[in-house]
Protein backbone atom coordinates (compact mmCIF):
# COMPACT_ATOMS: atom_id res chain seq x y z
CA UNK A 1 0.00 0.00 0.00
CA UNK A 2 1.23 3.46 -0.88
CA UNK A 3 -0.07 4.91 2.39
CA UNK A 4 1.99 2.38 4.34
CA UNK A 5 5.12 3.50 2.49
CA UNK A 6 4.35 7.14 3.30
CA UNK A 7 3.90 6.25 6.97
CA UNK A 8 7.22 4.42 6.96
CA UNK A 9 8.95 7.57 5.68
CA UNK A 10 7.30 9.57 8.42
CA UNK A 11 8.40 7.05 11.05
CA UNK A 12 12.00 7.07 9.83
CA UNK A 13 12.11 10.83 10.39
CA UNK A 14 10.51 10.83 13.82
CA UNK A 15 11.28 7.47 15.43
CA UNK A 16 14.35 5.34 16.03
CA UNK A 17 15.09 2.54 13.58
CA UNK A 18 14.06 -0.06 16.16
CA UNK A 19 10.70 1.62 16.81
CA UNK A 20 10.08 2.15 13.09
CA UNK A 21 10.55 -1.53 12.29
CA UNK A 22 8.47 -2.63 15.28
CA UNK A 23 5.56 -0.31 14.35
CA UNK A 24 5.63 -1.48 10.72
CA UNK A 25 5.66 -5.13 11.79
CA UNK A 26 2.70 -4.61 14.13
CA UNK A 27 0.57 -2.86 11.52
CA UNK A 28 1.41 -5.34 8.77
CA UNK A 29 0.46 -8.21 11.07
CA UNK A 30 -2.83 -6.46 11.80
CA UNK A 31 -3.60 -5.93 8.10
CA UNK A 32 -2.84 -9.56 7.35
CA UNK A 33 -4.91 -10.87 10.28
CA UNK A 34 -7.92 -8.75 9.27
CA UNK A 35 -7.52 -9.56 5.53
CA UNK A 36 -7.18 -5.90 4.57
CA UNK A 37 -5.52 -5.74 1.17
CA UNK A 38 -6.60 -2.40 -0.30
CA UNK A 39 -6.50 1.18 0.88
CA UNK A 40 -10.28 1.44 0.48
CA UNK A 41 -10.74 -1.44 2.94
CA UNK A 42 -8.32 0.24 5.32
CA UNK A 43 -10.00 3.65 5.18
CA UNK A 44 -13.38 2.04 5.89
CA UNK A 45 -12.18 -0.05 8.82
CA UNK A 46 -14.74 -0.38 11.62
CA UNK A 47 -14.29 -0.66 15.36
CA UNK A 48 -15.93 -4.11 15.15
CA UNK A 49 -12.96 -5.36 13.11
CA UNK A 50 -10.55 -4.16 15.77
CA UNK A 51 -12.53 -5.84 18.54
CA UNK A 52 -12.64 -9.08 16.52
CA UNK A 53 -8.89 -8.87 15.97
CA UNK A 54 -8.30 -8.44 19.72
CA UNK A 55 -10.59 -11.38 20.51
CA UNK A 56 -8.93 -13.77 18.06
CA UNK A 57 -5.24 -12.83 18.15
CA UNK A 58 -2.85 -15.30 19.82
CA UNK A 59 -0.73 -12.38 21.12
CA UNK A 60 -0.25 -11.97 24.86
CA UNK A 61 -1.28 -8.77 26.71
CA UNK A 62 2.14 -7.10 26.51
CA UNK A 63 2.58 -7.77 22.79
CA UNK A 64 -0.99 -6.74 22.07
CA UNK A 65 -0.52 -3.43 23.90
CA UNK A 66 2.53 -2.70 21.75
CA UNK A 67 0.48 -3.64 18.69
CA UNK A 68 -2.28 -1.22 19.67
CA UNK A 69 0.19 1.63 20.18
CA UNK A 70 1.43 1.15 16.63
CA UNK A 71 -2.12 1.02 15.28
CA UNK A 72 -3.10 4.21 17.03
CA UNK A 73 -0.04 6.02 15.67
CA UNK A 74 -0.85 4.74 12.16
CA UNK A 75 -4.47 5.86 12.24
CA UNK A 76 -3.50 9.22 13.69
CA UNK A 77 -1.18 9.60 10.69
CA UNK A 78 -4.10 8.77 8.39
CA UNK A 79 -6.28 11.36 10.13
CA UNK A 80 -3.70 14.14 9.90
CA UNK A 81 -3.16 13.41 6.18
CA UNK A 82 -6.97 13.37 5.70
CA UNK A 83 -7.17 9.79 4.49
CA UNK A 84 -9.84 9.23 7.14
CA UNK A 85 -12.16 11.72 8.82
CA UNK A 86 -12.34 12.65 12.51
CA UNK A 87 -15.45 10.54 13.10
CA UNK A 88 -13.77 7.40 11.76
CA UNK A 89 -10.62 8.04 13.81
CA UNK A 90 -12.60 8.65 17.01
CA UNK A 91 -14.43 5.35 16.57
CA UNK A 92 -11.16 3.48 16.05
CA UNK A 93 -9.40 5.28 18.89
CA UNK A 94 -12.21 4.46 21.33
CA UNK A 95 -12.00 0.78 20.43
CA UNK A 96 -8.23 0.76 20.91
CA UNK A 97 -8.47 2.49 24.30
CA UNK A 98 -11.16 0.11 25.57
CA UNK A 99 -9.09 -2.91 24.55
CA UNK A 100 -6.04 -1.34 26.18
CA UNK A 101 -7.94 -0.89 29.43
CA UNK A 102 -8.96 -4.54 29.45
CA UNK A 103 -5.42 -5.72 28.68
CA UNK A 104 -3.82 -3.56 31.34
CA UNK A 105 -5.71 -5.48 34.01
CA UNK A 106 -4.09 -8.71 32.74
CA UNK A 107 -0.61 -7.37 32.12
CA UNK A 108 2.03 -8.05 34.74
CA UNK A 109 3.28 -4.76 36.20
CA UNK A 110 6.57 -3.60 34.74
CA UNK A 111 8.48 -0.81 36.42
CA UNK A 112 10.66 1.78 34.70
CA UNK A 113 14.38 1.28 35.09
CA UNK A 114 16.44 4.16 36.39
CA UNK A 115 19.99 4.44 35.13
CA UNK A 116 22.73 3.60 37.62
CA UNK A 117 25.43 6.12 38.49
CA UNK A 118 27.94 4.08 36.46
CA UNK A 119 25.64 3.99 33.43
CA UNK A 120 25.08 7.76 33.59
CA UNK A 121 28.84 8.34 33.75
CA UNK A 122 29.46 6.11 30.72
CA UNK A 123 26.73 7.81 28.70
CA UNK A 124 28.00 11.30 29.46
CA UNK A 125 31.60 10.31 28.81
CA UNK A 126 30.49 9.26 25.32
CA UNK A 127 28.85 12.63 24.58
CA UNK A 128 31.37 14.89 26.32
CA UNK A 129 31.80 18.16 24.42
CA UNK A 130 28.87 17.47 22.09
CA UNK A 131 25.45 19.10 21.98
CA UNK A 132 23.99 15.85 23.32
CA UNK A 133 25.83 16.37 26.61
CA UNK A 134 23.73 19.51 27.14
CA UNK A 135 20.50 17.95 25.92
CA UNK A 136 20.94 14.81 28.04
CA UNK A 137 21.80 16.98 31.07
CA UNK A 138 18.53 18.84 30.67
CA UNK A 139 16.54 15.60 30.59
CA UNK A 140 18.48 14.01 33.46
CA UNK A 141 18.22 16.96 35.85
CA UNK A 142 14.67 18.13 35.05
CA UNK A 143 12.75 14.92 34.30
CA UNK A 144 10.83 16.57 31.46
CA UNK A 145 9.18 14.50 28.75
CA UNK A 146 10.35 14.51 25.15
CA UNK A 147 7.14 16.21 24.02
CA UNK A 148 7.69 18.97 26.59
CA UNK A 149 11.30 19.41 25.51
CA UNK A 150 10.15 20.08 21.94
CA UNK A 151 8.14 23.11 23.10
CA UNK A 152 10.76 24.60 25.42
CA UNK A 153 12.50 27.92 24.89
CA UNK A 154 14.82 30.08 26.97
CA UNK A 155 11.89 32.04 28.40
CA UNK A 156 10.64 28.92 30.26
CA UNK A 157 13.66 28.95 32.63
CA UNK A 158 14.12 31.13 35.69
CA UNK A 159 16.53 31.27 38.63
CA UNK A 160 15.07 31.71 42.13
CA UNK A 161 16.67 33.57 45.04
CA UNK A 162 18.18 30.40 46.49
CA UNK A 163 20.07 29.70 43.27
CA UNK A 164 17.84 26.90 42.00
CA UNK A 165 16.96 26.91 38.31
CA UNK A 166 13.34 26.11 37.46
CA UNK A 167 11.42 25.28 34.30
CA UNK A 168 7.93 26.74 33.98
CA UNK A 169 5.85 24.49 31.72
CA UNK A 170 2.67 26.06 30.34
CA UNK A 171 -0.47 23.87 30.07
CA UNK A 172 -0.21 23.50 26.28
CA UNK A 173 3.33 22.12 26.69
CA UNK A 174 2.44 19.19 28.94
CA UNK A 175 0.98 15.73 28.41
CA UNK A 176 -2.01 16.35 30.70
CA UNK A 177 -2.53 19.96 29.57
CA UNK A 178 -1.75 21.10 33.12
CA UNK A 179 1.03 23.61 33.78
CA UNK A 180 3.72 22.86 36.33
CA UNK A 181 7.06 23.94 37.74
CA UNK A 182 9.96 21.53 37.83
CA UNK A 183 13.41 22.22 39.31
CA UNK A 184 16.79 21.51 37.76
CA UNK A 185 18.03 19.29 40.56
CA UNK A 186 20.66 16.57 41.07
CA UNK A 187 20.97 13.79 43.69
CA UNK A 188 22.95 16.10 46.01
CA UNK A 189 23.37 19.81 46.71
CA UNK A 190 26.88 20.25 45.31
CA UNK A 191 26.03 18.60 42.01
CA UNK A 192 22.82 20.64 41.78
CA UNK A 193 24.67 23.96 41.98
CA UNK A 194 27.35 22.67 39.64
CA UNK A 195 24.87 21.70 36.93
CA UNK A 196 22.95 24.94 37.50
CA UNK A 197 26.07 27.01 36.70
CA UNK A 198 26.65 25.03 33.53
CA UNK A 199 23.00 25.19 32.51
CA UNK A 200 22.92 28.98 32.91
CA UNK A 201 25.87 29.31 30.54
CA UNK A 202 24.27 26.98 28.00
CA UNK A 203 20.98 28.88 28.20
CA UNK A 204 22.68 32.04 26.94
CA UNK A 205 22.44 30.49 23.47
CA UNK A 206 19.49 28.12 23.80
CA UNK A 207 18.98 27.37 20.11
CA UNK A 208 22.62 26.48 19.49
CA UNK A 209 23.00 24.35 22.62
CA UNK A 210 19.64 22.61 22.92
CA UNK A 211 17.78 22.61 19.62
CA UNK A 212 17.63 19.14 18.06
CA UNK A 213 14.82 17.46 16.15
CA UNK A 214 12.93 14.75 18.01
CA UNK A 215 13.64 12.04 15.42
CA UNK A 216 17.34 12.90 15.23
CA UNK A 217 17.63 12.74 19.03
CA UNK A 218 15.86 9.39 19.24
CA UNK A 219 17.91 7.82 16.46
CA UNK A 220 21.18 9.09 17.98
CA UNK A 221 20.19 7.79 21.42
CA UNK A 222 19.16 4.41 20.03
CA UNK A 223 22.52 4.02 18.28
CA UNK A 224 24.46 5.15 21.35
CA UNK A 225 22.52 2.67 23.49
CA UNK A 226 23.58 -0.18 21.20
CA UNK A 227 27.18 1.01 21.00
CA UNK A 228 27.56 1.27 24.78
CA UNK A 229 25.58 -1.87 25.52
CA UNK A 230 23.34 0.10 27.90
CA UNK A 231 19.58 -0.32 27.30
CA UNK A 232 18.31 3.25 27.59
CA UNK A 233 16.19 5.83 25.79
CA UNK A 234 15.64 9.56 26.27
CA UNK A 235 12.79 8.65 28.66
CA UNK A 236 15.26 6.78 30.89
CA UNK A 237 16.61 10.12 32.08
CA UNK A 238 13.13 11.03 33.34
CA UNK A 239 12.86 7.77 35.29
CA UNK A 240 16.29 8.44 36.78
CA UNK A 241 15.33 12.00 37.79
CA UNK A 242 12.15 10.87 39.55
CA UNK A 243 13.94 7.97 41.24
CA UNK A 244 16.59 10.38 42.52
CA UNK A 245 13.86 12.61 43.98
CA UNK A 246 12.36 9.63 45.80
CA UNK A 247 15.75 8.48 47.11
CA UNK A 248 16.51 12.03 48.28
CA UNK A 249 13.44 11.94 50.53
CA UNK A 250 11.04 14.24 48.68
CA UNK A 251 7.41 13.62 49.75
CA UNK A 252 5.25 11.76 47.25
CA UNK A 253 2.94 14.73 46.64
CA UNK A 254 5.94 16.91 45.73
CA UNK A 255 7.38 14.26 43.39
CA UNK A 256 3.96 13.95 41.74
CA UNK A 257 3.90 17.67 40.96
CA UNK A 258 7.51 17.84 39.73
CA UNK A 259 6.94 14.80 37.50
CA UNK A 260 3.57 15.96 36.20
CA UNK A 261 1.78 12.71 37.00
CA UNK A 262 -2.01 12.79 36.66
CA UNK A 263 -2.53 11.37 40.15
CA UNK A 264 -0.52 10.38 43.18
CA UNK A 265 -1.37 6.69 42.67
CA UNK A 266 0.86 6.63 39.57
CA UNK A 267 3.76 8.07 41.54
CA UNK A 268 3.35 5.67 44.45
CA UNK A 269 2.84 2.47 42.44
CA UNK A 270 5.65 3.22 39.99
CA UNK A 271 8.36 4.81 42.11
CA UNK A 272 7.66 4.28 45.82
CA UNK A 273 8.11 0.53 45.79
CA UNK A 274 10.11 -0.93 48.68
CA UNK A 275 13.82 -0.21 48.46
CA UNK A 276 16.13 -1.94 50.94
CA UNK A 277 18.81 0.71 50.40
CA UNK A 278 16.39 3.57 50.99
CA UNK A 279 14.94 1.83 54.06
CA UNK A 280 18.42 1.46 55.59
CA UNK A 281 19.21 5.12 54.92
CA UNK A 282 15.98 6.25 56.59
CA UNK A 283 16.68 4.16 59.69
CA UNK A 284 20.24 5.53 59.81
CA UNK A 285 18.99 9.13 59.51
CA UNK A 286 16.44 8.48 62.27
CA UNK A 287 19.10 7.17 64.65
CA UNK A 288 21.46 10.05 63.91
CA UNK A 289 18.71 12.61 64.35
Amino acid sequence: MEVLELWERNLSRTKSERTTQAYLRHVRNFLEATSIETENQLFNLSSAQIYKYADTTPLGPTSMLANLSALKHFFKFLLRREYINRERFTEIEQAIEEIREELNTKKKPSYPKALTKEEVERIFEAVRGKKYEKVYSLFLYSGIRLGEFEKLSKKNFYLDKSGILWIRLEPHMTKRNKGRLTPIIAPDREETYRITDRMLKWLENYEENFYVKRGVLQVYTDRLSKRLGIPFSVHSFRHTYITNLVNSGFPVEVVKEFAGHSNVKTTIETYYRFSQRRAEELVKDFLQG
